[in-house]
C-alpha cells in the first residue's frame, strides 16, 4: 500500500528530493479553488510544486477546492482548471484531477445539486482524456453526496481514522492531516493509495502529441500601453491586465496567444492568462 501526500500553498516551499528518499514518489497538488463568482484562483504554489515534482519524479494528480454553488459555475471552473493544464501538456498528470467538494459555504445545496457538480466537474475532466475524482469527508460522502453515481469515477475520502469504514469504494484514503515528513515544515496530509496503484500514463486517454514538447520558461516584458488578459484561447473572457512595461512569466505559447503567470496589479496575487501580443516574449 503506497503513501500519497497532498499538499498546498500552506506547506510553503518543500524539498522534494529529500521526501522522496523516505519512500514517497506520488503527489496531489492543488490547483487553486473554484469561485463562485468566476473568480477561480490558482494557488500560489502550484506551478513551483508541479515542476519541482515532476522534476524530481513524483507522479503527480491535482485537485481544486470548490465555492461553487451552481453548475454553471463548476463548468466555468473545470474549463479553467483544464486551461491550466495545458501548462504542462508534455507532463500530464498520471494520477487523477480530483474536485474537492466540503466546503461549509456550499452545504445548503441538495445532495442532488452537490452530486451533479461533482459528475459535471468529473464528465469534463474525462472528456479531455484526464483520469478524475471526487473528494470529500465520510460525512459528505453518506449525507450530501450520492457517491454510488460517482463511484465510475475515483473517490478519494478523508477519513482521520485508523481504519477506513466507509462501506464503499475507496481509492485514495486521506487518513491524517497531522504527518511530518523530512523536506516539508510542518504538519502535511497522509493518504493511503488503496485502488489507484496501477494508475499510471497508460490510463491517461487524451492526446499528447499536438499540444508541445518541453517548453523553457521565459519571461514577458509588456510594452508601454495596459495589455489584456484573457481567460481563454478565444479571447472571450477579460480576467485582467498587465500594466504599462510590466515583466512577468510566459510558460509558452498556445495558438498565437502567450500563457502568462502575472501579479494582480502589482500584489502578491498571481493569476495566469492568455495575451494577444507576442512581442513581449524573451
Amino acid at each position: 500500500m503506497e503513501k500519497v501526500i497532498d499538499i498546498s500553498e500552506h506547506n510553503g516551499t518543500i524539498d522534494f528530493e529529500r521526501v522522496k528518499k523516505q519512500g514517497i514518489n506520488k503527489v496531489i497538488i492543488r490547483i487553486g479553488w473554484l469561485g463562485n463568482k468566476n473568480n477561480h484562483t490558482l494557488d500560489k504554489k502550484f506551478i513551483e510544486n508541479y515542476n519541482k515534482a515532476i522534476n524530481a519524479g513524483f507522479q503527480v494528480g491535482v485537485y481544486a477546492y470548490s465555492y461553487c454553488k451552481s453548475v454553471e459555475a463548476i463548468i466555468s471552473g473545470t474549463n479553467w482548471v483544464l486551461t491550466k493544464l495545458n501548462l504542462f501538456s508534455s507532463h500530464r498528470p498520471t494520477l487523477p484531477v480530483f474536485i474537492d467538494l466540503e466546503d461549509s459555504s456550499t452545504s445548503y445545496l441538495s445532495r442532488r445539486e452537490l452530486t451533479d457538480h461533482a459528475l459535471k466537474f468529473n464528465e469534463m475532466v474525462t472528456n479531455a482524456g484526464y483520469v478524475s475524482g471526487t473528494y470529500a469527508n465520510l460525512n459528505w460522502f453518506n449525507n450530501k453526496l450520492y457517491e454510488n453515481e460517482l463511484a465510475k469515477y475515483k473517490i478519494w475520502l478523508a477519513q482521520y481514522n485508523n481504519e477506513m469504514t466507509a462501506n464503499f469504494k475507496v481509492d485514495l484514503w486521506q487518513y491524517s492531516s497531522n504527518g511530518r515528513i523530512d523536506g516539508i515544515f510542518g504538519r502535511v496530509d497522509m493518504n493511503n493509495c488503496l485502488q489507484c496503484e496501477n494508475i499510471d500514463e497508460s490510463d491517461i486517454t487524451g492526446d499528447t502529441g499536438n499540444n508541445g514538447g518541453d517548453f523553457e520558461v521565459k519571461q514577458y516584458h509588456n510594452g508601454s500601453t495596459k495589455e489584456i488578459v484573457y481567460q481563454d484561447l478565444n479571447c472571450s473572457k477579460k480576467i485582467g491586465y498587465l500594466n504599462p512595461w510590466e515583466i512577468c512569466e510566459c510558460y509558452g505559447i498556445i495558438d498565437s496567444k502567450a500563457l502568462v503567470v502575472y501579479n494582480v496589479d502589482r500584489t502578491n496575487n498571481k493569476k495566469t492568462g492568455f495575451v494577444k501580443w507576442l512581442g513581449g516574449v524573451r
